[in-house]
């Protein structure tokens, strides 16, 4: 038997070897699996030449790393084999079980809950054990069958419906782990002095890997040689949260020599503008998802780069901890100056096309623009009070805009231009105004104001009508906002939402202090104009309850500007 035990371990540690040389996977379950029966091996191996009871006790106890373990990882294992994704509580949940159950198995020789009793004698020069087993032992028992039933199971529902497995690999897992159970089965029905669980344990084992040996050489998506060509197009560059470097491989510190001197675990300094472009990036995918928020995987793609004659694209990508929780970022690099060359050379022979077809769309636009600011003009010839009112709001929010650029509170040029472009049409909803009440001299009653009020739910649905489809998303979601929201109030009085502070769209909120400037200044049936002093006054005093108050602050500086182009018009 000695020999049997010796054989064992040694075709045990031969498939460790094995798999440690061949296996391009590299996977853990697997590797656990052969230590638990190198480990189980060894222990039947103690048993036999043990000289006293203790000894053969602590063996004993060897073996049932594997009796308590192995089985557990087999059918984890068989569920990695077939593809099978098993949520991570229910394998911690296993885990802690069989900790559990080793726990009991400690106890032997010093309690009556695994073993009741053991004791020890020799036959042919090897040392045997007596064991009369406790009411753990029976779990034990049970939960080996339900793991090795639940494995059996797993094969062979995936023989069966998956059609991603290797069939003929399967097939033999299967023979060889009934040959298996029924090797661990006949010891105890035939009642043998010698343990021979071990034989068990390594035909198990080598059932499992031969469809991993069908993986490592004819799997493409796993194949060592292919996966590393592959990796030595891409570069791979990461930071933790707080953009501390965290490393980096060949191909990245090919293209950006700097990071040769660059330390790990410190901020990258001396960087070249071209790399400290694409790590500005990481702004973009923080202000999409969040510092923080748990996902399962996020992600951006990089803007192309032009860089030592060379084009690259690429992505950031989060790096998440096992909770789940983001850790850091990945900026993953690929050279695509070929593709970029392919996609010039058809620019070349295209540019005539796209020229024209640049043409047609800004004259469709610009068909569009003179479209929407005909009915503009349309509606306001409709309304005796507000003669010029649509053309001077949408010049002072073209004069608002430029300062507030300039006073970088956050907006970009491109989001300003797009306010502008829909001030013509804050008023378009009262098209949907009755005449009697839009073409009334003087001040409406309460009845009137609230028809009158109607008109920024009459635009919001006009502007979707008329935009949706034409133009891009971004352009008519500002003017929807602008032409829905421009009478709110910071204060929530206003209307047709009572939106308080930001619940009100920034667009809207630019457009209110055009609107309300210009009503201040312009004669109207029902009042004169107001000076330039009274205005300006009105509307600082109106900073933080009609206005918002940064913009309005950003307003009085335009205040040089707008008395130059009143006085000119």
């Amino acid at each position: 038997m000695l020999y049997l035990y010796l054989i064992c371990i040694i075709i045990s540690m031969g498939m460790l070897l094995w798999l440690k040389l061949f296996d391009v996977r590299n996977s853990i379950t697997q590797f656990i699996s052969l230590l638990c029966i190198i480990i189980s091996n060894l222990g039947f191996y103690f048993i036999a030449v043990s000289e006293n009871l203790e000894e053969a006790i602590l063996a004993q106890k060897i073996t049932y790393v594997g009796g308590a373990f192995l089985p557990m990882v087999y059918f984890l294992l068989v569920a990695e084999i077939c593809h099978i994704d098993l949520p991570r509580m229910v394998s911690v949940f296993f885990v802690v079980v069989q900790c559990i159950i080793f726990g009991f198995v400690c106890t032997i020789g010093r309690g009556e809950l695994f073993y009741k009793s053991v004791s020890m004698y020799t036959k042919g020069g090897i040392t045997l054990l007596n064991k009369e087993y406790g009411p753990v032992h029976t779990v034990h028992i049970i939960s080996l069958f339900i793991y090795l039933a639940a494995a059996m199971a797993t094969a062979v529902y995936s023989l069966i419906k998956k059609k991603s497995v290797n069939r003929r690999g399967m097939r033999a897992m299967i023979i060889l782990s009934a040959i298996a159970v029924g090797v661990y089965v006949s010891e105890r029905i035939i009642g043998l002095e010698y343990e021979i669980v071990s034989v068990a344990y390594v035909v198990l084992m080598i059932g499992a890997l031969i469809p991993v040996y069908d993986s490592n050489v004819f799997t493409v998506y796993e194949n060592r040689d292919i996966i590393n060509e592959q990796l030595g197009k891409v570069g791979f560059l990461t930071f933790d949260k707080k953009r501390i470097y965290k490393g980096c491989n060949g191909f990245m510190s090919t293209a950006f020599p700097e990071l040769l001197s660059a330390q790990v675990g410190q901020r990258l300094v001396n960087c070249s503008e071209e790399l400290q472009s694409i790590i500005d990036q990481i702004d973009r995918l923080e202000q999409k998802y969040g510092k923080g928020e748990k996902r399962e995987h996020i992600h951006i793609h990089l803007d192309p780069l032009l860089y030592n004659d060379k084009y690259y694209a690429g992505t950031i990508h989060g790096v998440s901890n096992a909770f789940g929780r983001l850790k850091g970022y990945t900026i993953e690099l690929r050279d695509e100056t070929e593709h970029y060359k392919a996609l010039a050379l058809r620019e070349h022979y295209n540019e005539e096309l796209t020229n024209a077809v640049n043409e047609k769309t800004r004259r469709i636009r610009l068909i569009q623009q003179k479209t929407i600011l005909g009915m503009a003009q349309m509606v306001e010839s409709r309304d005796l009070s507000t003669g010029g009112h649509i053309k001077r709001t949408s010049d002072v929010v073209r004069i608002f805009a430029k300062k507030i650029l300039e006073a970088n509170l956050g907006l970009d040029k491109k989001f300003l231009r797009l306010v502008v472009r829909s001030a013509p049409m804050h008023d378009l909803g009262k098209i949907g105004v009755d005449d009697a009440i839009l073409r009334k001299q003087g001040r409406f009653t309460e009845l009137e104001y609230n028809v009158m009020k109607e008109h920024s739910e009459i635009g919001y649905r006009m502007v979707k009508e008329i935009l949706s489809d034409v133009e891009d998303q971004e352009f008519v979601s500002v003017a929807e906002n602008v032409a829905h929201y421009h009478h709110e109030k910071i204060d929530g009085t206003g209307y047709p939402a009572g939106l308080k502070g930001e619940e009100i769209p920034i667009e809207a909120r630019i457009m209110a202090l055009a609107d309300v400037f210009d009503a201040l200044v312009s004669k109207r049936c029902y009042k004169d104009s107001y000076s330039y002093d009274k205005a300006f006054s009105i509307i600082e005093s109106d900073a933080g309850t009609h206005f918002d108050e940064r913009l309005a602050q950003v307003f009085l500086l335009c205040r040089k500007e707008l008395e130059e182009y009143y006085d000119a018009n």
